[in-house]
């Protein structure tokens, strides 16, 4: 997605969707509704995943953070409230333009590439990977994870910009924190920041 996308906007309230991470969710106001069946029209089914400034019922372009994240639909159920479904974060995006289009908010979009660290073997980025882990792992201890799970969970990730995101996704913190994890575009800022949320946890 390096060229400019037009996708239907997905706005969250009080979260943050993570590139990686899939996140069920409950959606019954009517432009979020249509902003939906809109994204299920098209044979790919991806939505852009904003979240909110704040938290109002009625969102307009200028309540809406421009980062976020590009997301597939799945186990979409349709109900009397509305829709319950997953969203399976995919990839960072910037929206460059919003606007109300059929009574949904659409997205001119481009992609927000990671900035990856230029000598990934250097000695102080290895080591800053294995603190996060490491402290990541104690998080995962206290919370009552039973270590092999935790241990697989961990090995799984073999990339430091999604091991951090997937850290981010479930740290304690506030919507705004997550919000500056997401813009943090800088693989190795990206890490130091969450391990300072992780340090603040335990």
């Amino acid at each position: 997605m390096s060229d400019l996308q037009t996708l239907p906007v997905l706005p969250l309230r009080d979260s943050v969707l993570f590139p990686g991470i899939a996140m069920p969710i409950g959606a019954g106001r009517p432009a979020t509704l249509k902003a939906i069946e809109a994204a299920l029209a098209h044979p790919e089914r991806r939505i852009l995943v904003l979240s909110q400034r704040q938290n109002v019922d009625e969102v307009t372009p200028e309540l809406l953070h421009s980062v976020g994240t590009v997301a597939a639909l799945s186990q979409v159920q349709r109900g009397v409230s509305g829709y319950q479904l997953v969203l399976h974060g995919e990839r960072r995006a910037t929206a460059v333009r919003l606007q109300e289009h059929e009574g949904y908010l659409r997205a001119v979009a481009v992609e927000a590439p990671e900035i990856a660290r230029e000598h990934p073997s250097d000695p102080a980025f290895l080591a800053l990977a294995r603190e996060l882990r490491e402290r990541a792992t104690d998080l995962g201890r206290r919370s009552g994870m039973p270590e092999e799970a935790l241990q697989r969970l961990i090995a799984g990730f073999d990339d430091p910009g999604r091991f951090s995101d997937f850290v981010a996704a479930y740290v304690e913190a506030i919507a705004a924190e997550r919000q500056a994890l997401l813009e943090t575009l800088e693989v190795e800022e990206r890490m130091r920041r969450v391990l300072v949320h992780v340090q603040r946890q335990l």
